[in-house]
């Protein structure tokens, strides 16, 4: 694929059952703080925010089943599996024209759906996303995300310091009962600095393993 619009990391869904106790949990661990983020109205979810640079950690809970979406249901059930991890976002600036070059390769897509939620501050974010999968399907490919933000206002960058001096996400290390044919795919649907910045391995189920954390003290390896 000719011109491929540039895709990288934006962030990882981790589930929690409760989002103070899973924000307390990340820093005591990890040394990873975590600031509020807000609601997803009509989904049912709210999130905690681990903003490192030009990505970012999403602590991420049903808050209100009463209208829980196809989403919270994927968070529920990780929760309910065990799973640290629900899936994650690679992010581009040209959602249109890359969904347009992942249909000439194959892939059946929906139109993409907006998105938003209201920060604490009452600063609304909005985005495009894009399903690559369907949401009860196990896959380590991300969904897309287009932001609709200013650059400083891009979760990544809310002001914080972590007690461990973390400054960014060093590598995503995914899984697939098929790894080496995986890896593959992900670099030939997504491109190379995806490919630089993930690392497939064997795992009985696909989706995210672990990710690693950059700290002045070394990598920190949440899994």
């Amino acid at each position: 694929m000719l011109e491929r619009p540039r895709v990288w990391i934006d962030h990882v869904l981790i589930a929690v059952p409760d989002l103070a106790e899973g924000a307390r949990k990340m820093e005591d661990a990890y040394g990873l703080r975590a600031i509020e983020g807000g609601r997803h109205p009509g989904v049912g979810t709210g999130n905690m925010i681990v903003p490192l640079g030009t990505s970012y950690l999403e602590l991420i809970a049903v808050v209100d089943p009463g209208e829980a979406s196809a989403s919270a249901a994927r968070v529920a059930r990780a929760i309910q599996e065990g799973r640290t991890f629900v899936t994650w976002a690679a992010r581009t600036d040209r959602l249109l024209g890359l969904r347009a070059q992942l249909q000439r390769a194959g892939l059946k897509l929906h139109e993409p759906y907006e998105g938003a939620r209201t920060r604490p501050d009452g600063v609304t974010l909005r985005w495009r996303s894009l399903m690559l999968t369907p949401p009860h399907e196990s896959s380590l490919l991300p969904f897309l995300i287009e932001w609709g933000v200013t650059p400083d206002q891009h979760p990544g960058a809310m002001p914080v310091t972590h007690p461990s001096g973390a400054r960014g996400i060093r590598r995503l290390r995914l899984g697939d009962p098929n790894p080496a044919v995986a890896a593959r795919q992900l670099a030939w649907l997504l491109g190379d600095e995806i490919a630089a910045s993930t690392s497939v391995e064997p795992a009985k189920t696909a989706g995210v393993v672990a990710v690693e954390v950059d700290a002045p003290g070394g990598t920190i390896v949440i899994a």
